[in-house]
């Protein structure tokens, strides 16, 4: 099946392999850091410092496991932390790659948290001189990929009916928010020397 051939209700999902490394080794140490604490201090206070490596947990998920970027038959979805932003297909006027993906439109361009860029590094051009060129990524190149193999049905848009649409993620904000507050608690909560 080609990139573009995708099922009415399919979406792909494109996020960096380091985000979800990074998001298992730190949710790792966090359910171990919250074991041991409440094995050797099962008490309100215990309960109150075991905020502190689920605040850092919930973190990490907030700025590396939940944002992405969802490749829809009709629409790109760009899933950052506080905002979730959906942009047609037909309305793309192309990509800004400099610093990670970013979708232009003609109202403004939207920035994808989780494909921010890689970097640069040093390579020689064929006069063998050393510049500073941009490192690839290969979730930017699937989205570019994807767009690329787009048929005229799923650029289209006869009516004008699918706009650009920009929500909050106040179900992740309140997370993160409580996440904040249990280990503010848990830090007063600490022992003094």
């Amino acid at each position: 099946m080609a990139d573009s051939e995708m099922n009415p209700g399919e979406t792909r999902i494109v996020r960096t392999t380091a985000s979800t490394v990074l998001f298992v080794i730190i949710g790792v140490i966090a359910l171990l850091g919250v074991g041991s604490i409440v094995v050797g201090d099962f008490t309100l206070r215990g309960l109150a410092v075991a905020g502190l490596p689920l605040a850092l947990l919930a973190g990490v998920w907030v700025l590396y496991r939940f944002p992405r970027v969802e490749l829809r038959r009709q629409e790109i979805v760009l899933v950052n932390p506080l905002k979730t932003i959906t942009v047609p297909w037909n309305l793309v006027d192309g990509f800004d790659t400099h610093f990670g993906l970013a979708v232009r439109t003609d109202a403004k361009s939207f920035s994808s948290w989780p494909l921010a860029g890689r970097g640069k590094k040093m390579e020689k051009d064929a006069a063998g001189m050393r510049r500073l060129v941009d490192q690839p990524s290969p979730a930017v190149d699937s989205v570019l990929d994807h767009h690329a193999g787009l048929t005229d049905a799923e650029l289209a848009n006869p009516r004008g009916e699918r706009t650009i649409t920009e929500s909050w993620n106040t179900g992740v904000i309140l997370l993160l928010a409580a996440a904040i507050v249990w280990a503010a608690i848990g830090f007063m909560a600490l022992p003094t020397w």
